[in-house]
């Protein structure tokens, strides 16, 4: 799950905070009440998971206490590939 935190991450870093791929995004760092990820965010972050892994987050999943962290996020994304 190393990897898929990394992608998230740099998804993240690179796209929703227009960092480079240097800066460090805390695996546990709290997404949603820090204000990193808003409504736009999340829908660029779960389009690009869903086209990257071939998967597809269901309305269910849309909680925010799967998205309140990089480690969140990969535990939702993993167990939605197996």
């Amino acid at each position: 799950m190393e990897d898929l935190t990394k992608v998230i991450s740099n998804f993240i870093v690179t796209q929703i905070m227009h960092g480079s791929n240097d800066d460090k995004l805390d695996d546990n760092c709290q997404l949603l009440d820090e204000g990193i990820l808003d409504s736009l965010g999340l829908q660029q972050l779960i389009t690009f998971l869903e086209g990257k892994y071939d998967i597809i987050v269901e309305d269910d999943y849309l909680m925010p206490e799967y998205f309140t962290s990089v480690k969140t996020i990969a535990e939702l994304i993993q167990n939605l590939m197996d």
